[in-house]
């Protein structure tokens, strides 16, 4: 088995984003072809089902570690966990079937019959997991090396097409993680440097405001003001990425009124 990245998440319904994830946090490690495409084999198809497995048994992602436990074992807690929910399954099936029953019969269920069915439910409004930010530039590969090299984010993965053109792009801001999108007719996405004005403005905690900016200026930032003690409760400057995107980085100023 060698399968890409979009075969897997057709043929598992696992998404391309969450493929990602799990490979952003150490979980998943597919091999590189010669073109920078993951490849998925059977070892790795392997990690990817106890990975699944152990998030769907209610395992935090954080404690997730397919090393750990052997594939009988975590096979043998699937299948209970699949006769737990028929077993649910059942139960709701007949809670709504007295229900139907009642409504046939012209009769109002009970309230305690509408309770049980509700309780036997999937809740409605799914669960916000994560946050991530998404910019958007003409040229991916520019902007990463600009916002690693001249702002001091951290550097991320960049991903590629076939034609060696980047695609996708993160850089890392602390525990924070900006996805680098590319423009986009379809979705309406536009760099600053194709709208003529600031479509982002991004603010960045850091240690030492003064400091940064002196880093960035050497590096060649555009700064478009200095460190300032804001009225707000923070020392900050801003600088201009080179698509025009706007940046803040500051630091919250002491109770006292003093800095440095």
């Amino acid at each position: 088995m060698d399968l890409t990245i979009g075969e897997v998440a057709a043929q598992t319904a696992v998404t391309v984003r969450t493929l990602r994830y799990y490979e952003e946090l150490g979980l998943l490690g597919p091999r590189r072809d010669a073109a920078g495409r993951r490849r998925y084999d059977g070892a790795t198809i392997d990690r990817l089902y106890r990975i699944r497995l152990l998030r769907g048994l209610g395992t935090p992602v954080a404690e997730v570690d397919p090393d750990l436990t052997d594939l009988l074992s975590l096979t043998t807690r699937h299948l209970a966990d699949i006769d737990r929910r028929l077993a649910d399954l059942a139960r709701l099936r007949e809670r709504v079937r007295t229900v139907e029953a009642r409504l046939m019969s012209r009769e109002e269920p009970a309230d305690t019959e509408l309770v049980a069915v509700l309780a036997g439910m999937p809740d409605a409004e799914p669960a916000i997991t994560r946050r991530l930010t998404l910019l958007v530039y003409r040229d991916l590969e520019a902007a990463h090396r600009h916002l690693v090299e001249v702002l001091g984010l951290r550097p991320g993965r960049l991903t590629r097409d076939d034609a060696g053109t980047v695609v996708h792009a993160e850089v890392h801001a602390g525990d924070g993680v900006i996805w680098l999108h590319p423009e986009s007719e379809r979705f309406g996405l536009a760099s600053p440097a194709t709208l003529g004005g600031a479509t982002h403005c991004m603010a960045v905690d850091v240690e030492d405001v003064d400091a940064h900016c002196d880093r960035a200026l050497a590096a060649g930032a555009e700064i478009v003001y200095e460190p300032t003690d804001m009225p707000y409760g923070v020392r900050e400057y801003a600088a201009r990425d080179h698509e025009g995107g706007l940046w803040s980085f500051m630091h919250p100023l002491p109770e006292d009124g003093s800095h440095g």
